[in-house]
């Protein structure tokens, strides 16, 4: 069974102080890590006081990007060999926004991806897919060549630590309504994708992310759709008892 994992993007929100207070603040309140995963995406330069103020409570500290050298002459670059000592165990890569501002290409993204596997820091890849439909032998394939390509050389070994976070385009933004029956849709068709391209048996533990407008009104019904195994949180996860909410969904079920 896949493990739910809910993760916030802070985005160009909060202040070491803000960020580290926060952290103290849920810490001693998330669900068992055994069973959902919580993982927070601050800005860079409150990462490693974010780990140090979460210690043993098992919250996952998470980049919101990084370059795809491991050093060198690129000035306002972060480097994941420095985020993975930092105590950084997850990058967020090709998020839509660094498509849409910062013009980053699938070949960026790839090479993102393949420095993270190296350095041991777990890619969470963002994909906006458009997915086109092809019909061949009387049966609809749908073409996802936004991660097909960003993928593209992953061995069977290195997808298997892989995660992905489906983001449309239409779900994202203030005022934006969360269509759980077209999000599902997208999901398993990135989990069919990656059965295609590896194996069955690989895809069914891949866990796929949903990200776009998700609060703590609709993350339960979300997160009932198998294949939405966690979510990626913008706005909401700003405030200490909307993302706590959002975290022990499954208590509130119950």
């Amino acid at each position: 069974m896949r493990k739910p994992f809910i993760v916030a993007n802070w985005k160009m929100h909060k202040t070491v102080q803000e960020s580290v207070d926060f952290v103290k603040a849920i810490k001693d309140h998330l669900p068992d890590p055994d069973k959902v995963e919580v993982g927070i995406a601050g800005q860079a330069f409150a990462l490693y006081s974010m780990h140090e103020a979460a210690a043993k409570s098992g919250l996952r500290i998470i980049a919101q990007n990084a370059a795809p050298q491991l050093s060198g002459p690129f000035t306002g670059e972060i480097s994941m060999r420095g985020l993975s000592q930092a105590g950084v165990s997850h990058v967020m890569l090709g998020h839509i926004e660094r498509r849409r501002l910062f013009n980053e290409t699938n070949e960026a993204v790839h090479q993102k991806v393949e420095t993270a596997i190296m350095t041991g820091l777990t890619p969470i890849i963002c994909t906006d897919e458009t997915m086109v439909q092809r019909e061949m032998n009387g049966e609809i394939h749908y073409v996802l060549k936004q991660l097909q390509s960003v993928l593209h050389g992953v061995s069977l070994d290195q997808i298997r630590d892989i995660i992905i976070s489906y983001e449309p385009s239409w779900a994202v933004g203030v005022g934006q309504r969360a269509n759980t029956a077209l999000a599902e849709e997208g999901c398993r068709q990135i989990r069919r994708m990656i059965a295609d391209i590896y194996t069955y048996e690989i895809a069914d533990k891949i866990r796929i992310l949903y990200g776009g407008s998700v609060n703590p009104k609709n993350i339960q019904e979300i997160m009932s759709k198998p294949d939405i195994d966690g979510v990626l949180i913008g706005r909401a996860s700003l405030d200490v008892d909307n993302f706590l909410a959002m975290v022990n969904y499954q208590q509130q079920t119950k």
